[in-house]
């Protein structure tokens, strides 16, 4: 089984692997979790030995070195005592595993013992899957070790994640290039290897690793809450570097997989992003028009797609929170910065910045042009037409490219539904005077379904692998779409013509909601009990099904508003559910009145600016 982690553990001599042997035989004699190993006691399961000599099921599966516990002794005795027997004893070795797979004691081991190659410990079928010879758990170690140096004073690093080995770390590197594709502005090229980035950007590296972990939940959680403890202290020591900023950026494309309601918000971490990039002067980067680009030039290359990655995290986000002041808004540096990184073409995905910049200036177009709710309907229809015209153009010029990259496809079409859901809020103010205002407002609203419907066609072009890579932008666009429509069946006003009973939105929800579900992941790991990402959205998405679908919004054949058409032919007055007044005229404070799913459960308003926040924390 060339590729897993337990073949890659520090080079020892003949003896380390009869002595794995026998503490796994011990295992399967034992009874309990006293010879389980760390991973498994920090997740509190049971230990089960797998086919594999020194390794157990659950981290084979997990590709996770396995280390055993070392059970503490009492009294405790001085070091220089313990080690004397050890070493003139070689031929009666206890049980314990060999000091190198200690990961407190593994810098010190290493130091005093150098390890010897040993040609049993890797099949001579097969290559190592590291080009770098020297892979070795060594290196992982130092790595931790250097990370953990950072909390000094604020505790260790969680031992769980000190257990990741190298070629575990090169693996989810590999994965990482490809959900890059989906958030373009922290690109790591191919000839760097996961020991570049241990030795250059430690951190870059870190957040990598909380990205990239999305297989094993609870292990993506464990680094996201060491990550943050890492960058907290490193801030508040005044530590300010494009490398931090990469990592912040990387942290926060991927935040939906390990969202924390009680950690630091998403708009605090974006902000100190946008904080970061204008002290270290990343606003204000020449420009530079060389093509083939220079090497020499490749961290200014890296601070301009920062910079622009910070934009465009603000841009999507900040439609979350409509009215709110946005950290950064569009200038002429951030389109001289896409331009210059398209002409270089150093990456492959460089050549869809200037497009994706387009799409986050067309949402603030859309913000700018309606601030004000209450507008002239000659006015509204105008400026409509403008945008769709704008919005035709983009999507005529990046045809191509979006066939290619999906994030830039689902960004342009979500920024065509803000435009139609924000023209739907609008009040008209000649509306009455107008003959034609409430013609145009329906027509308005019918494209908005039509534009939900046509982003949610383009998310079942998907797979299943691609959503684990989605970045938290698409994510939210996601959300965005489905909440529209349950907002077009529960909180649309009244209007002639508008029926959401005949246009099926409900049952249009359903079909794009049980599909998507079939698409997305299942759980790789029953053992993990937490709610994964995918889970949440099956779970929450069924709750608005549920909503949406016991609305009785049928229509009444007398047009009457306090009618409800009956499966009989009968029609039944609404009025006969209301309770019974007091002799007085008022409304017994005992009595219930018709719930509405938003009123009893204030989480399912999805006409609310936060329901897709508490969508995204699982809250719902």
């Amino acid at each position: 089984m060339s590729g897993l982690p337990h073949l890659t553990a520090t080079p020892t001599n003949s003896v380390a692997t009869p002595n794995s042997n026998v503490a796994m035989e011990a295992k399967e004699g034992r009874s309990g979790n006293a010879f389980a190993c760390e991973r498994c006691r920090k997740h509190k399961v049971r230990c089960v030995p797998s086919g594999a000599a020194g390794i157990c099921q659950r981290c084979e599966k997990a590709r996770v070195e396995c280390i055993e516990h070392v059970a503490r002794r009492r009294p405790a005795k001085p070091k220089s005592v313990v080690q004397t027997p050890n070493l003139s004893k070689p031929a009666h070795r206890p049980s314990l595993p060999s000091v190198n797979t200690i990961p407190s004691q593994v810098t010190d081991a290493t130091q005093q013992n150098p390890p010897t190659p040993s040609m049993s410990a890797l099949p001579a079928s097969k290559p190592p899957i590291l080009p770098v010879p020297g892979s070795t758990p060594e290196a992982a170690m130092s790595f931790w070790e250097t990370i953990n140096d950072t909390l000094s004073g604020l505790g260790r690093l969680d031992p769980v994640i000190r257990s990741i080995s190298v070629i575990h770390m090169q693996l989810i590197l590999d994965s990482y290039r490809t959900m890059a594709d989906f958030f373009p502005f922290v690109v790591l090229p191919k000839e760097m290897f996961c020991q570049d980035l241990i030795q250059q950007r430690p951190i870059l590296m870190f957040a990598v690793l909380t990205a990239g972990s999305y297989d094993s939940p609870l292990l993506q959680l464990t680094l996201s809450r060491e990550f943050r403890k890492v960058v907290m202290v490193r801030i508040m020591n005044g530590e300010k570097s494009l490398e931090l900023l990469q990592g912040l950026l990387v942290f926060i494309a991927w935040h939906h997989h390990y969202m924390d309601p009680h950690a630091v918000s998403i708009r605090l971490l974006l902000q100190m992003c946008v904080g970061i990039a204008s002290d270290l002067g990343f606003d204000s980067i020449p420009s530079t028009m060389k093509s083939p680009p220079r090497k020499e030039n490749g961290p200014e290359r890296d601070a301009k797609r920062a910079y622009l990655g910070c934009y465009y995290l603000v841009s999507n986000m900040g439609m979350m929170d409509p009215g709110k002041p946005r950290a950064m808004s569009y200038s002429s540096i951030i389109r001289t910065y896409a331009t210059d990184l398209a002409s270089s073409w150093e990456h492959r995905s460089d050549a869809i910045l200037p497009n994706l910049i387009d799409s986050c200036q067309f949402l603030e177009d859309i913000e700018e042009t309606f601030q004000n709710q209450s507008m002239q309907a000659q006015v509204v229809k105008s400026q409509v037409g403008r945008l769709i015209e704008k919005w035709e153009s983009m999507r005529q010029v990046s045809q191509a490219q979006a066939l290619d990259y999906k994030t830039l496809q689902w960004t342009q079409l979500i920024s065509r539904v803000h435009l139609y859901k924000t023209v739907a809020t609008l009040h008209l103010n000649d509306r009455d005077s107008t003959p034609w205002a409430s013609g145009s407002q329906l027509s308005q609203r019918i494209n908005c379904l039509r534009a939900v419907e046509q982003f949610l066609d383009a998310s079942l072009q998907l797979s299943s692998a691609e959503y684990e890579s989605v970045s938290i932008v698409d994510w939210l666009n996601l959300i965005t779409s489905l909440s529209m429509l349950g907002r077009l069946v529960l909180h649309s006003s009244p209007m002639p013509g508008w029926d959401p009973t005949e246009l099926q939105v409900a049952r249009t929800f359903e079909i794009f909601r049980d599909r998507l579900c079939s698409i997305m992941p299942r759980p790789r790991d029953s053992h993990d009990n937490g709610e994964d990402l995918f889970d949440r959205f099956r779970r929450i998405t069924a709750v608005m099904k549920s909503a949406m679908r016991n609305i009785p919004t049928r229509a009444s054949p007398n047009g009457s508003t306090f009618e409800l058409a009956t499966g009989s032919g009968r029609t039944v007055s609404l009025l006969q559910d209301l309770p019974k007044l007091n002799p007085i005229g008022v409304i017994d404070e005992s009595s219930n009145p018709l719930p509405t799913p938003w009123k009893v459960t204030p989480s399912l308003d999805m006409s609310s600016n936060e329901f897709c926040w508490k969508f995204l924390h699982g809250t719902i």
